[in-house]
C-alpha cells in the first residue's frame, strides 16, 4: 500500500462551501473556522450552551449560498485525545458521504499539527488488497491540509505525521490479510517487492540455509504446516558510512507467524481468526522498513523476519520435544503455542551477530499482557537505560503508551528444563508469562542493547465504534519506533548541520 503525501494549501485557496474540519483552540479562540463559526457558537449560546459544554466532534450544515458541512473540534494538550477527536471530525463527514474537505489546521505548536494529521490519515484509510477481502469503509478520496500561512515548519509536522503513518498504517493493512492471501510465500515476495521497489539489500534464508544455520527454532516451528519457513533479512545501508560504529545497524526483528492455530497445543476457537495478525510483529516491521525508505536515515536499519505458520500435522511438533536452535542453546517444548520464542531465539541470534547498535524485536508473544494492560499499552522490555529513554520520548508524541516491565534474573528458574538449558513454557504457567517469556528471549541477545515490545494485547482492534480505525489488527508498535527513527535522523542532521557551520 502506498500512501501519499498530504496536500498542502493556504486558506485563502479553498473553494466556497468545501467540507471542511476546524479547530477550537484552549483560549477559545477558533483555529481556522470561518463565519460559520460563530454562527454555530451563537446558536449553542442561545441555547444556554458553550462550546466547551458539547461533545466534540459538532457537525454543522449551514445555509447560504454556497452550504457544505462544517465540523468543529475543540483541541486537547493530550495528543491521543487530539488524534482520536481528528479520526472522529473525518468520521463525521464520511457519515455524510462527502467525496471532499480540507483540514484547516490551528495556529498551534507542531507535535499537534502532526496528531490532528495522523488522525486524519488513519481515520480515511481503508483495506485493500490484491485477494478478495476488502475494506468497507466510505473514503474522503480530495483530502487536504490548510494553514494560514504554510512554511517549513508546519510543512515538517504534516511530513513527520505522513512518515509515521507510513509505517503504521502499512503495518496495519499487513495484518489485516487474510491467512489464505498472506502465506509465508507471499510475505517473501512481499520483501523481495519492497528491497525491488527500493534499492535495499535483501537475502532469503530458505530450509537449506536454515539448516546449515542450524535455525531449529524456525524448522521446527513451520514443520506442521504445508508452507516453508524464511528468515528475510532487509537492510537499508546509506552511503558514506566510515568505520564499524557508524555502520553498526539498528536491527528491526518481526515475529512473522501468518497463521497461528497453536500446533497440537490448538487454540480455543473463540477468536482464532484473529491469529492471521499473529504476524503484528512483522507486519510493524515491515511497515517501517517502508517508512525507513521514505525517510532515508543516515544510519543503517536492518530488518529481520522469522517468517512461519504454525500448524497441527503429520510432522509438527510436540510438546516434551527437544530442539538446539542456532546459538547452540537447547530447548524443551512444553507448549507448542508458545512458538513465537522458538522463532525469535533464532532471529535474536542472527541478529546479535550483525554487530548491531541496537535490537529491537516486535512480537505479538503473550496473551498475559492483555492481563497487565488490557487492550491500552504496550509492555516493553530493556537491557539498556538509553535506548529505553529514546523509546520513551518518542512516545510522547506517538501515544502507543510503552511501559517499561522488569528482567529480574529469578524469572529464569520458572525457565529451567530437567533435558534442556530452557523450557519454551514457565513452569507457573500462564502466571508472569509476559515477564518469563522476555526473560527466555534475552538468553539469545548476547551484551548488545536490546527491547522487547510485546504487541499481543494492542494488536487487535475490537471496538466498532473506534474513531481512528476499523475492528481489526491496528499496526500497533510502528508509531512509536517510526517516531524514534525520525527523533534520530533528526538529531543527526542537526548535528551534521551545526558541523558544517564549525567548519566554514
Amino acid at each position: 500500500m502506498l500512501l501519499a503525501k498530504p496536500e498542502i494549501c493556504a486558506k485563502t485557496d479553498i473553494a466556497p462551501g468545501r467540507p471542511r474540519i476546524a479547530f477550537l483552540l484552549p483560549d477559545g479562540e477558533d483555529g481556522g473556522a470561518d463565519a460559520r463559526f460563530s454562527l454555530a457558537e451563537t446558536a449553542y449560546h442561545d441555547a444556554g450552551l458553550s462550546l466547551d459544554q458539547v461533545d466534540h466532534p459538532i457537525l454543522v450544515v449551514p445555509t447560504g449560498p454556497n452550504p457544505g458541512p462544517y465540523v468543529l473540534i475543540r483541541i486537547d494538550e493530550d495528543r491521543g485525545k487530539i488524534r482520536s477527536r481528528a479520526g472522529s471530525a473525518l468520521r463525521a463527514l464520511q457519515a455524510h458521504r462527502v467525496q471532499a474537505c480540507t483540514v484547516l489546521l490551528p495556529d498551534a505548536d507542531t507535535a499537534t499539527i502532526q496528531a490532528i494529521v495522523e488522525g486524519i490519515l488513519s481515520a480515511n484509510h481503508v483495506f485493500t488488497s490484491d485477494g478478495p477481502a476488502r475494506g468497507r469503509m466510505h473514503v474522503i478520496t480530495d483530502l487536504n491540509f490548510a494553514f494560514d500561512k504554510p512554511g517549513e515548519e508546519s510543512a515538517r509536522a504534516v511530513n513527520r505525521a505522513w512518515l509515521t503513518s507510513l509505517a503504521s498504517l502499512n503495518a496495519r493493512d499487513l495484518a489485516t490479510e487474510p491467512a489464505n492471501t498472506l502465506t509465508p510465500e507471499v510475505f517473501k515476495q512481499r520483501c523481495v517487492e519492497l528491497a525491488g521497489d527500493t534499492g535495499m539489500d535483501i537475502t532469503v534464508m530458505e530450509r537449506p540455509d536454515l539448516e546449515a544455520a542450524g535455525m531449529q527454532g524456525i524448522l521446527t516451528v513451520s514443520a506442521g504446516s504445508a508452507h516453508d519457513a524464511y528468515l528475510i533479512e532487509l537492510a537499508w545501508r546509506p552511503g558514506g558510512l566510515v568505520g564499524e560504529a557508524e555502520a553498526a545497524p539498528v536491527v528491526l526483528v518481526g515475529k512473522t507467524v501468518t497463521f497461528d492455530s497453536g500446533g497440537i497445543s490448538l487454540k480455543n476457537a473463540l477468536d482464532m481468526d484473529h491469529m492471521k495478525a499473529d504476524m503484528g510483529g512483522g507486519a510493524a516491521v515491515f511497515g517501517l522498513m517502508q517508512m525507513v525508505a521514505a525517510l532515508a536515515p543516515e544510519f543503517p536499519v536492518t530488518a529481520v523476519f522469522a517468517v512461519v505458520e504454525n500448524m497441527p500435522g503429520p510432522n509438527a511438533m510436540r510438546p516434551s520435544d527437544v530442539i538446539r536452535t542456532a546459538s547452540g542453546k537447547t530447548v524443551e517444548i512444553i507448549n507448542t503455542d508458545a512458538e513465537g520464542r522458538l522463532i525469535l531465539a533464532d532471529a535474536l541470534h542472527h541478529a546479535a551477530g550483525m554487530n548491531p547498535r541496537v535490537v529491537i524485536d516486535f512480537a505479538t508473544l503473550t496473551g498475559a499482557s492483555a492481563g497487565i494492560f488490557g487492550p491500552i499499552g504496550i509492555g516493553t522490555f530493556s537491557n539498556d537505560d538509553a535506548w529505553f529513554k529514546r523509546l520513551q520520548d518518542a512516545d510522547a508524541f506517538a501515544c502507543e503508551r510503552v511501559w517499561r516491565l522488569p528482567l529480574w534474573e529469578q524469572y529464569l528458574e520458572f525457565l529451567k528444563s530437567p533435558v534442556a538449558d530452557l523450557r519454551n513454557f514457565s513452569l507457573i504457567g500462564h502466571n508472569g508469562s509476559t515477564l518469563t517469556a522476555a526473560a527466555f528471549l534475552m538468553q539469545f541477545v548476547g551484551d548488545h542493547p536490546w527491547m522487547h515490545l510485546d504487541l499481543y494485547n494492542t494488536c487487535w482492534n475490537a471496538s466498532a465504534t473506534d474513531s481512528l480505525m476499523p475492528v481489526g489488527p491496528t499496526g500497533s508498535g510502528a508509531r512509536v519506533v517510526a517516531q524514534m527513527l525520525i527523533n534520530m535522523t533528526e538529531h543527526n542532521h542537526r548535528n551534521t548541520t551545526s558541523k558544517n557551520r564549525n567548519t566554514v
